[in-house]
């Protein structure tokens, strides 16, 4: 009788496991996700969880920092990790008969993580040098001071390398209270996809993850406030880089499906208006696009250019006529049917990737949702219909409660801003140096 391609129990000790067998592949993807991130930081804290990302890889009771990366390359496989707002994610991929090895390696990390102290002086140093490379990079730090306007009085809109005051502040102590508090197995999912012996799966977490601690967690999702509130950083660079946001939708949001949509078509690809009309037929920008991002009770829509000092006035007005186009308007139909099967040949190609179906399951510990099959996900998408766009459209693309934030060369900017449609907003203007992260 053949195995169910979903698998979802947990241990004893309380760690959760979703699977996913797919026995025509070689390989086997691993995530290892804990809630974690800026939303479980303190003030004094900021930057702790990235911190501790990097400390896992720095050395256990069992194997040095060198011996951790050796594993992997030995095998031809992969070993990463990431921290976003939320969460922070461990992960491998391994071909199939190297599963064990790869579950031996990421259970010991976060179980036999050392935290020597001559490790963490030298990792302190590169992620102060991170984030001076951050601040120096106008197109990814923008995004950040964006997130800093939306969400003014929120933990969300905290940096997640946090800020060199913080990060050369922060005790071995601070640092593993934080580890001791969060990495513990009650908030921990395991996520696996791909082919891997599904019959013996929970007898060999088990034995790995046995010494997992095993303690209550901060499971607090902080409140936020949103505001439109526009920032001008002067810069001396080249460009102007400009985004406008306001809220999105919450994962579990039903309505995340039309904006989706409306964002694929609007800004999210190159047959997108804003990029047709701004870069295909002005050749006013090379980069321009917008995005949405999903937390577990918020979200984020953004729109982003980069242009030159001579062209933003001009681009200023384009955002302003396509946001109030299909704010009113909503898409053509032909659009909408493109945007549909754009999202459905988008969402069927990621599923040939297991690390993307490992993802997928995390959703449900993560943002409590359902983990759906392949079909499942896209059917919602398919039923999108115009009204919802429309509706959509004129629930998010409210010029009125979008936040703006540019880093500009000159003064110049903040008079073509207070000139455009978008000057009636509070403005703030200052200089784009270290430590502009709160």
């Amino acid at each position: 009788m053949p195995f169910s391609p979903y698998i979802n129990f947990k241990l004893d000790n309380g760690i959760e496991v979703f699977a996913e067998n797919i026995d025509t592949v070689q390989s086997v993807s691993i995530g290892m996700f804990l809630r974690s991130g800026v939303l479980y930081e303190s003030d004094s804290i900021r930057g702790v969880s990235h911190l501790i990302e990097h400390m896992m890889f720095k050395g256990t009771l069992n194997r040095s920092p060198k011996d951790i990366a050796s594993e992997f390359d030995r095998i031809g496989g992969c070993l990463n990790a990431f921290t976003a707002k939320d969460y922070c994610c461990y992960y491998a991929r391994v071909v199939k008969d190297k599963f064990e090895v790869a579950i031996d390696v990421l259970a010991d990390m976060l179980i036999n993580s050392q935290f020597v102290n001559e490790e963490l002086e030298r990792e302190r140093k590169v992620i102060l040098e991170e984030i001076k490379m951050y601040e120096d990079s106008p197109d990814e730090i923008i995004h950040e001071l964006l997130g800093q306007n939306i969400w003014k009085n929120s933990r969300l809109g905290n940096p997640i390398l946090g800020t060199s005051n913080t990060v050369s502040s922060m005790t071995r102590n601070d640092v593993f209270e934080f580890f001791k508090n969060q990495y513990v197995a009650e908030n921990l999912l395991i996520c696996i996809a791909g082919n891997f012996d599904q019959q013996n799966l929970k007898k060999m977490l088990s034995e790995k993850l046995s010494l997992m601690r095993k303690g209550s967690f901060n499971s607090d999702f902080f409140d936020f406030d949103t505001m439109a509130h526009s920032s001008v950083y002067i810069k001396e660079i080249e460009q102007v880089h400009l985004t406008l946001g306001t809220e999105g939708l919450a994962f579990s949001d039903e309505r995340r499906f039309p904006l989706t949509i409306l964002n694929a078509a609007f800004g999210g690809g190159m047959s997108s208006r804003l990029f047709q009309e701004i870069r295909e037929k002005r050749g006013m920008a090379y980069t321009v696009y917008s995005y949405h991002t999903s937390f577990k009770n918020t979200g984020l829509f953004g729109i982003y250019a980069g242009t030159s000092m001579e062209h933003l006035a001009h681009v200023l007005e384009l955002f302003y006529s396509e946001i109030q186009n299909i704010a009113e308007n909503g898409l053509t139909d032909s659009e909408l049917d493109d945007t549909r099967e754009q999202i459905k040949g988008t969402v069927m190609l990621s599923l040939e990737s297991t690390t993307n179906r490992m993802n997928r399951l995390s959703a449900n510990f993560l943002y409590d949702t359902e983990v759906k099959t392949p079909e499942e996900a896209i059917k919602p998408y398919l039923a999108v219909n115009s009204q919802q766009i429309k509706d959509i459209a004129k629930q998010i693309l409210d010029e009125k409660k979008m936040a703006i934030t540019m880093i500009a060369p000159s003064q110049n900017a903040v008079d073509i801003l207070k000139k455009s449609p978008f000057s009636q907003r509070e403005l703030t203007v200052g200089k784009l140096g270290a430590n502009v992260l709160r």
